[in-house]
């Protein structure tokens, strides 16, 4: 859209005819010196002026308007005697408008203004209808010296530092990926060493409490053996008597003597048996659970915990985590 288009102060304007070539559509001469120039925003005014930085020709309204409004008062305008009798060639024009970016808002239009109080780059539409108020730039007008200024230069200095810094980035991600995987197998390595060393204690709890198991099996039964034994002998001598007795059945002089004698050793044999009877016994055990071995059996957390760490890598807020492992006590019988 051409600058000038929206600044006619005297009539209504047509947005969409903005984009006209400065002469009437039916001007079938282009670039004649003896064809009358047009108002490129009207069409169909005879232009009174040409304004060089936007290339346009001008009738005397809009002539006004560009002299009043501020990003466009500064233009050079040419008049009487410096009035250009030859008209652009199409050619010119589409050349000219190839090197502007097109409007968001207003597709057909060229962004031309910079809104230096919401700083945003807009159309001269938009400038108009939407930061009439607003300090604004003429991008034709201050882009030369924009890039031989101090913010430019700032720009590519920060645009080489952050490039500095996504490279330093990069070498810090990629040592801290390769500590991760170390860090991981250092790890992985001590819980696998603990879990080695749980299992030896656990074997050895295991072989001092079936030695111990053992040796009260072996206490017991080798007391009941010795009962055993000893109740071989009573059986014997208990037979002995009654068979004594059996055979003086017939004689009642000997029976007698030898129940005489019997009586005693029926004393000593029920005494014997008594003190057998309170002897066959054996120790009760059994196993009792530790515990805080249930408890970690029981716990998710049992055995080694993971602790969360931060690892400074040097560089902005970049933050990299690792876990740790805090090995508990877990047995102790």
């Amino acid at each position: 859209m051409k600058l000038s288009s929206l600044f006619q102060c005297d009539s209504n304007i047509d947005y969409n005819m903005a984009e006209v070539d400065g002469r009437k559509p039916n001007q079938a001469v282009v670039g004649s010196a003896d064809s009358a120039m047009f108002c490129g925003p009207c069409g169909d005014v005879k232009a009174s002026s040409f304004c060089e930085d936007c290339h346009e020709y001008l009738c005397s309204s809009c002539t006004r308007c560009h002299e009043r409004l501020d990003i466009t008062k500064h233009h050079q305008l040419l008049k009487g005697a410096q009035f250009p009798s030859i008209y652009p060639t199409r050619q010119q024009m589409a050349s000219d408008s190839e090197s502007f970016e097109k409007c968001n808002n207003n597709p057909l239009e060229d962004i031309k203004i910079f809104c230096k109080t919401h700083h945003v780059l807009c159309c001269v539409a938009c400038s108009v209808a939407m930061h009439e108020h607003c300090k604004k730039d003429y991008i034709p007008d201050i882009a030369q010296s924009y890039i031989a200024g101090a913010e430019y230069s700032k720009l590519q200095t920060d645009i080489h530092d952050l490039d500095q810094l996504g490279v330093q980035c990069q070498a810090d991600i990629d040592r801290c990926m390769k500590e991760v995987d170390e860090l991981n197998w250092d790890e992985v390595d001590k819980l696998k060493k603990y879990k080695e060393d749980i299992i030896k204690y656990l074997n050895k709890r295991e072989k001092e409490l079936i030695a111990e198991m053992q040796q009260l099996h072996d206490h017991d039964l080798s007391l009941l053996k010795d009962i055993q034994a000893r109740l071989k002998t009573w059986q014997s001598d208990l037979s002995d008597a009654k068979a004594k007795l059996q055979s003086h059945q017939q004689n009642t002089y000997n029976l007698f003597l030898t129940a005489k004698r019997t009586l005693a050793l029926v004393d000593q044999l029920q005494e014997s048996l008594n003190d057998m009877q309170q002897q066959t016994r054996y120790q009760h055990y059994e196993l009792v659970k530790d515990d805080r071995m249930e408890k970690i059996l029981t716990d998710t957390t049992g055995v080694a915990t993971l602790k969360s760490a931060d690892v400074d890598v040097g560089i902005g807020n970049w933050t990299m985590f690792y876990l740790g492992l805090t090995p508990i006590k877990v047995f102790n019988f």
